[in-house]
């Protein structure tokens, strides 16, 4: 592969996905990914569940035989009010 190819698709790239970018953050954060848009944490007080989709992101958190889950709907274009939403609803 010849260098100005390389450049040449460097400076074309398209711009990433909200979905990879919120994916990117997650993995950020600690989250591992178990598949299809799923992500978890866990610690010693119980375990944070993240789902990704087209319609938002949901999170569910279980602890000490109690769970509660909250749901934050699409666009999720602001990256700060995504991690915002995390961290106020994680473990």
């Amino acid at each position: 592969m010849s260098i100005l190819n390389f450049l040449n698709r460097f400076i074309t790239r398209e711009p990433e996905s909200t979905y990879n970018i919120c994916e990117q953050t997650l993995r950020k954060m600690g989250y591992k990914k178990n598949g299809d848009g799923s992500f978890s944490r866990e610690n010693s007080s119980g375990r944070t569940m993240v789902w990704l989709s087209e319609s938002g992101a949901k999170i569910k958190v279980y602890g000490g035989g109690y769970g509660e889950s909250d749901f934050l709907p699409a666009p999720l274009d602001d990256i700060e009010k995504f991690k915002k939403f995390i961290r106020e609803n994680e473990l």
